[in-house]
């Protein structure tokens, strides 16, 4: 917009995304789930036509180590025949549920004044490569190491849409059928049936903000198992320790964060 351009925002969430052909540019944003896009995100970019040519970038949202999860959508996107023009990535605070419950917020705080001021830049270079600059492709980024290669093959989508979506747990003495998980799945797919039974369906992102939101803490997701703790652990511990990862230190309780 800076540059002069009229800019289309579409929130997959909330809308389907318009069909690309009417547009000179195209910009992928996305955060990063288990160090890889989300499906959805991933679904929508493969959907798309030949693109012939057409300039496109990515942006990465990430809270702890985002891996090649940017380079995946690059890949697709070249794939698609799309011309890159820009790659991006900033920090933003890791709302994820497992690590909230072990009592940190990782890149609180973020994105800065400072990273937000470096995007605003990157929209220029954008701007400037569309208009004929030179564009240099990155690097593709380091892929992650075993544990977490582990760590995204359990959250994959099989077992997403086949094992885990089967095995929310409704507390229905806790819940008081607020509908606020049935707003705010990106997916829509949570319903609502007979007063307070709520069932989940096989397109879940595993983005696990039906849990984490809950006032009532009434919903247990998978990622809450027992079993899953020590990766949890793991995970806490090695980004607490890399000093280019900032975290607060929270008090997770009845779907809203406190300072500990």
């Amino acid at each position: 917009q800076t540059a002069g351009y009229q800019v289309d925002l579409c929130n997959m969430k909330d809308e389907q995304p318009p069909p690309v052909e009417a547009y000179q540019l195209l910009g992928i944003g996305s955060p990063v789930y288990y160090y890889r896009p989300p499906f959805n995100v991933t679904d929508y970019v493969k959907s798309l036509p030949s693109l012939n040519g057409l300039p496109a970038f990515v942006f990465m949202l990430h809270g702890t180590y985002r891996f090649d999860a940017g380079t995946a959508i690059r890949r697709i996107l070249s794939h698609k025949g799309a011309l890159e023009v820009g790659c991006f990535h900033c920090r933003g605070a890791d709302l994820f549920v497992g690590y909230l419950k072990e009592g940190y917020l990782f890149s609180s705080g973020h994105p800065t004044t400072d990273e937000l001021a470096h995007a605003e830049a990157f929209g220029g270079s954008v701007a400037a490569h569309v208009a004929g600059r030179q564009y240099i492709r990155p690097e593709d980024d380091r892929p992650p190491s075993m544990i977490y290669r582990l760590e995204r093959f359990l959250t994959g989508r099989w077992l997403a849409k086949h094992i885990y979506s089967r095995l929310f747990r409704l507390d229905a003495k806790k819940c008081d059928a607020c509908g606020l998980c049935v707003e705010l799945c990106p997916t829509g797919n949570i319903t609502q049936r007979e007063g307070r039974r709520l069932v989940w369906g096989r397109n879940c992102l595993l983005c696990l903000t039906c849990e984490l939101k809950c006032p009532k803490e009434a919903i247990l997701s998978p990622a809450s198992w027992s079993v899953l703790r020590p990766f949890m652990i793991y995970n806490v511990r090695s980004a607490s320790r890399d000093p280019s990862i900032d975290y607060a230190r929270v008090i997770y309780s009845h779907g809203s964060i406190r300072q500990a």
